[in-house]
């Protein structure tokens, strides 16, 4: 259900862009989903295509970038890359702390 309340949101944000800019129509949305954010986003576009009709948004299209999990060592502060069940820091081989980077839901830009 977050899906959709994204969806709306963004959907939100880019009509009101087309209505301060006079556009009549709003062609993409540039979005980045982080692959841990918990967020699908051929869910969210759907959303997003069911709220839009009847707006300026009714023919936008997403492009869509996928930023990888980072991890950050508490041992050495190498920042790596998650890989499938392996936590540890490829340079010391301690376990990896989270970061922001991979969690981020955003709506980066948009083309009317």
């Amino acid at each position: 259900m977050h899906e959709y309340h994204k969806a709306v949101e963004w959907l939100n944000q880019a009509c009101e862009e087309a209505k301060e800019k006079k556009a009549q129509e709003v062609r993409l949305l540039n979005v980045t989903f982080g692959e841990s954010s918990g967020y699908s986003a051929s869910v969210v576009y759907h959303y997003f295509q069911e709220a839009a009709k009847g707006t300026p948004c009714e023919n936008a299209r997403f492009h869509v970038t996928v930023s990888r999990t980072m991890l950050r060592c508490p041992s050495c502060g190498k920042v790596y890359e998650k890989k499938l069940l392996d936590y540890h820091c490829p340079s010391c081989h301690t376990e990896g702390e989270p970061t922001e980077t991979g969690t981020e839901v955003t709506l980066d830009s948009i083309e009317l």
